[in-house]
């Protein structure tokens, strides 16, 4: 199998014009067989997604690695094909500044999270992925994988209402097993000035391969868990909550909407790892 050559980092724009679909196209097919094999992928409900901008939502799993983020970009371009409306995803800047790893990110259309990045993608028609628990959610204790974890954030509710879409929510479960996850790992990072310094939240005690037992959530080789991804029907907050929203209730509404999915999907798993 030939490989793919890849520019030096910094070489592919941090933007929607970093998205390069001729090497989406070419890659696609082997990525998305080697990681529905390896995970045995189950992505269902993109008949829900409206043929027009909108925000999908999900709940972020997996440390540094996040399987279940690489297996929603291959499977939309499968689904929707390389052609149709492109889907950006933001993303911390470990994984859109790593060699290597930041380039393959950004030609598969991740950039930089920061502020006004969403809005500016949702306005020039491309869909966006957002994970509003960020760090803190990738790196809860595998006890919780199947808690959605958004700490309280609820910056992701204003952008989809200011902007006029339409959140898509997606639930995923099978992602935090590809590591274990021991404690929370809040205190560490903060004693350490991680949150300051890295706006990294979270430092827990992991395991993982080829790390061991080691503070963090570092790139990773992820066990072969199963993951199982469901897409929910979009809500629409002007609809629902109108000009003025109650972004409480906002917020009460789709965690609790998508906890209720994540629920359903993580009992259909009878032991981890195996699903």
């Amino acid at each position: 199998m030939a490989l793919v050559r890849l520019p030096s980092l910094h070489r592919v724009p941090d933007g929607i014009e970093g998205r390069d679909p001729e090497f989406i196209r070419r890659t696609l097919p082997r990525l998305w067989l080697a990681f529905e094999l390896y995970f045995r992928a189950e992505v269902d409900g993109f008949e829900h997604v409206p043929d027009e901008p909108v925000l999908f939502v999900g709940n972020h799993s997996g440390g540094a690695s996040v399987p279940d983020t690489w297996l929603f970009l291959l499977a939309y371009n499968t689904y929707f094909t390389v052609e149709g409306r492109p889907m950006i995803g933001l993303a911390h800047r470990i994984i859109t500044d790593t060699p290597l790893v930041g380039d393959l990110a950004r030609r598969f259309g991740m950039v930089k999270a920061g502020p006004h990045r969403a809005r500016e993608l949702l306005d020039q028609g491309a869909n966006v992925l957002v994970y509003p628990g960020g760090d803190v959610e990738a790196l809860r204790p595998t006890r919780d994988r199947n808690r959605i974890v958004f700490d309280g954030r609820k910056g992701f509710l204003k952008l989809a209402h200011d902007a006029g879409v339409k959140i898509v929510p997606v639930v995923a479960t099978g992602g935090q097993e590809t590591m274990l996850i021991f404690n929370d790992g809040r205190r560490t990072a903060k004693a350490l000035g991680f949150d300051k310094l890295l706006r990294v939240k979270s430092l827990p005690l992991t395991l993982s391969l080829p790390w061991g037992f080691l503070p963090g959530g570092l790139p990773n080789i992820p066990l072969p868990a199963k993951i199982r991804m469901q897409v929910l029907p979009p809500i629409d907050l002007r609809e629902r909550y109108g000009d003025d929203p109650d972004w409480d209730a906002a917020y009460d509404y789709v965690t609790s909407t998508m906890q209720v999915a994540l629920s359903s999907l993580g009992a259909r798993s009878i032991l981890p790892v195996l699903g």
